[in-house]
């Protein structure tokens, strides 16, 4: 019989981190989740149990439908199902979350003889999920995902990170039904893609302190600045730490590894399926990542993971961070040059910033939509600085000190330096300019924006003998 695998570490108060039968009571979309050696072989009895029809549409790529797809098709076969067509995606590593692919898969699947009597069955990691993923919401199909790897969180929550018109945005679509993670599989992934998967997780301490920070302007009115909802919140933060440190071998091959950093991602999905949205597990440090992979960065010809990116944004934001809360006293000093720009101003340099890119009317929207007027942004700064120490004490409780995420991501074999995914150090830095003008959802890099002392902290992390080497 195959059991659910749970994480038995603790945290600082006693309490472990919630179980996935615990995290899928909230969700209300996915009614199982099995991870466990040879989840495959459930495979049957779940579609026979969460779905009306026995005939499978199986999607993978060159990697995932030898790794898993080949078995898949042929335990779904022997336990009575039909596979009714296979599509495998040329290039493997070399897919992207492009739009054209998903209007590419609704065609296919629609003109399958026996649509829409059939499910889609998603067989790989990020990018292949969230293509069928968006594929199956357009369908109104329920799907069912085999991952393999832990390289994202991206498999369990209610949307799609995709490539749309060259903006990267998260596309709402329904979570899939069930998922059979076999942990022989995921940990025959490529080490990188596991420690792609620690970057990715390490991500979640920069997301609760930007929540922080967004509940507080957004009690005064600052736009996409919600408030903590305690039940996404337990399900990141309970236990996270140990979890994190817990993952770090999976790279190396470590099975109990794998199966933590697999659930806990998973997990920090279903916090996403339970909010709606992206809140409770991104916040500045995706910025940095989504202006990497608008311009589809490379690094000696092949493209650089999701989680790689995301490793040098979190250390970049945690460097943020840590110089804007370093004083007890306030906040940094407002920057010597510092003026405002009017509306028009600021259209102009964020419209100068993305010149040329398919994004850019997308991303001068989303500008414009964030920047308040100056009243408002005065009564929020006015309040930071009122209520300095309690909003500081929490940060910095939650942030994991920058030497020490350091540590962790390297024993991950993560990439430290912005020269480790094909940017230079200087480049890594000013694009933080450029990913705090993509996206209306309220961070650090925002409230330093309106305090005017966003350039002067850049400037720190430039001079600092530290951060980013």
């Amino acid at each position: 019989m195959i059991q659910y695998i749970m994480i038995h570490s603790t945290n600082k108060t006693g309490q472990g981190p919630l179980s996935l039968k615990e995290c899928l009571a909230h969700a209300d979309e996915t009614k199982e989740l099995i991870l466990a050696k040879d989840a495959l072989e459930a495979i049957p009895r779940l579609i026979t149990e969460f779905f009306d029809h026995k005939t499978l549409c199986l999607i993978a790529d060159e990697n995932t439908y030898k790794a898993a797809g080949e078995r898949v098709k042929a335990i779904a076969e022997e336990g009575g199902l039909k596979v009714g067509a296979v599509h495998i995606f040329p290039g493997g590593d070399h897919l992207h979350a492009e739009y054209e692919h998903i209007r590419f898969l609704t065609k296919w699947v629609s003109s399958l003889p026996d649509f829409p009597a059939l499910v889609p069955l998603a067989v790989g990691a990020g990018t292949l999920n969230d293509l069928v993923k968006r594929t199956a919401e357009e369908l109104d199909l329920p799907y069912l995902c085999v991952p393999t790897a832990a390289s994202v969180d991206g498999y369990t929550p209610n949307g799609a990170s995709l490539l749309m018109d060259g903006f990267k945005q998260n596309v709402l679509c329904k979570a899939p039904r069930v998922l059979a993670a076999d942990l022989g599989i995921i940990a025959a992934a490529p080490a990188y893609l596991s420690s792609s998967g620690v970057g990715d997780l390490a991500s979640k301490i920069i997301a609760g302190t930007d929540w922080i920070i967004a509940e507080k302007a957004g009690a005064l009115g600052a736009p996409e600045a919600p408030a903590i909802d305690p039940i996404p919140w337990t399900m990141v933060h309970q236990g996270f730490r140990e979890a994190l440190e817990e993952s770090v071998p999976a790279p190396r091959g470590d099975q109990d590894a794998i199966r933590v950093l697999f659930q806990t991602l998973a997990v920090t999905g279903f916090a996403m399926q339970y909010m709606k949205n992206s809140r409770p597990v991104s916040g500045a440090e995706h910025l940095w990542s989504h202006v990497w992979e608008m311009e589809d960065l490379r690094f000696k010809g092949a493209p650089v993971t999701h989680g790689f990116k995301v490793s040098i944004g979190t250390l970049a934001a945690t460097a943020f961070t840590e110089i804007f809360f370093a004083d007890p006293k306030g906040p940094p000093p407002q920057d010597p040059s510092y003026r405002r720009p009017s509306r028009d101003e600021r259209r102009a340099q964020v419209s100068a910033a993305f010149k040329g890119s398919r994004a850019h009317d997308k991303i001068i929207e989303a500008s414009m939509d964030k920047m308040m007027d100056e009243p408002l942004v005065e009564t929020i700064n006015e309040a930071f600085r009122d209520s300095w120490t309690a909003i500081r004490d929490r940060v910095m409780d939650l942030l994991i000190p920058y030497g020490e995420l350091k540590d962790i991501l390297g024993r991950a074999l993560c990439p430290l330096v912005p020269e480790a995914i094909g940017l230079s150090r200087s480049q890594a830095i000013a694009d933080c300019r450029r990913g705090q003008m993509i996206r209306n959802k309220y961070s650090i890099v925002d409230l330093a924006w309106d305090m005017g002392n966003f350039e002067g902290i850049l400037k720190n992390i430039e001079d600092s003998n530290l951060y980013l080497r």
